[in-house]
This record gives structure tokens, sequence and C-alpha cells, in this order.
């Protein structure tokens, strides 16, 4: 049961459909990696390069690209800071800002995520808010991107899950190894678990 501390978050975490879980604190510095009480969630070499790109199904059926960049630069949409951007395959020149940077929000395990199995946790990446009297698909639109931790799977699967009614987008990820808070019982290293190396690297003060 939620504590009455993280009734709020709780509250927005049902809204779309993610489990409970407390806030996160971002790093100042790094928008792909966030904080939890002696511990690092840290995304930032889950892609070699990013964006990443992924091709998902639309609401309307139709097939769609997305890029998805944790650092916000997508190379994609006029907007600027965005995290998602989605396009029409057959009409590259159509192209919606599916999530903006700035708003994101992680939410995870705060305490003892370091101890938890096939630990789980969560990025909302929704609009900034447009004006409410111009109602055409603009700030409104949110991706959550859900984070599994899988000791079967060797090397990060990412999935674009399409679209939900309406503007509602997700990706999943899945790995055995994928930025997660992580500890090395023989070397002491506490830090978090690199996708690229598979290798626990020590966290660093923030």
């Amino acid at each position: 049961m939620c504590s009455s501390l993280t009734f709020f978050v709780c509250s927005l975490v049902g809204i779309i459909n993610l489990s409970c879980g407390s806030l996160l604190l971002i790093d100042r510095y790094n928008p792909c990696r966030a904080y939890g009480n002696a511990s690092v969630y840290d995304i930032t070499n889950l892609a070699k390069t990013w964006p990443i790109l992924l091709n998902g199904t639309g609401i309307d059926g139709r097939e769609y690209t997305y890029w998805w960049s944790c650092t916000g630069q997508t190379g994609q949409c006029q907007d600027p800071n965005v995290a998602v951007c989605q396009q029409r395959i057959d009409e590259p020149i159509i192209q919606f800002n599916a999530g903006n940077l700035s708003p994101q929000l992680w939410f995870g395990q705060f305490n003892g995520a370091m101890s938890q199995v096939n630990l789980t946790w969560n990025i909302v990446y929704p609009n900034v808010q447009s004006n409410p009297s111009l109602i055409d698909g603009s700030g409104i639109r949110v991706t959550t991107v859900y984070f599994i931790v899988d000791s079967s799977i060797e090397k990060p699967q990412l999935t674009m899950n399409g679209e939900n009614k309406f503007t509602e987008y997700s990706i999943t990820v899945r790995g055995k190894c994928i930025g997660q808070p992580a500890y090395n019982h023989t070397s002491f290293i506490q830090g978090f678990c690199d996708p690229q190396t598979g290798q626990i690297l020590p966290s660093f003060q923030f």
C-alpha cells in the first residue's frame, strides 16, 4: 500500500497505468540518470548513440517511426527539447512531438533498489502544456518507457508498444543489465549496471 507521502505520486502513476513507485531525483547535469536513496539509475549507455529508432503502430493502425533520446536530442521534430518524436512512415513530412524531456518524471524503488529481484522502473515524458484554447493534438501527448530487469535476456531489448487512446505511447526495455542500481559483492562496488559492458560501474556523488 502506498504511504500518505507517496499518495499523489501513486495517484498519478495509476492514471497512466504504472505500478506504485516513488519519484526519483533526476541528475542536474545528465538527464539520463536519476537517484534514489544511495542508489543510481543510469541509462546513458543504453544506446551507443542516441536517438534510438523504433517502429510501431499508431491508434489509427498506420505504421510509425519513433525516435527516442534520453538527452532530448532526437534530431527530429521542430520543437526543442524533444525526448520522443513520432513520424508516419508513409508521410515522412508529418511529425509529432510525443514527449518532451524537460518535464520528465522518473518513478522507481527509492529505498533498497539494489536488493530487489526483477526490478522495474519507469520514465514518463509528457508534452510541455500548450494553450488549451487551441486543441490540435499538441501539448497532450505522453510517452512512458518501462524498464524491466530480466536476468534471462543478455542484451537489452527495446520494443515500441504503440499507441493507446489517445496520444499515449509506450516503450519497453528488458534485459539483465539496463542501467539499474547494482552492487558487486566481490569488488564491493556500488553503482549501476552499465548496458554497454555488462559491468557494475560506480556511482558518483551529485
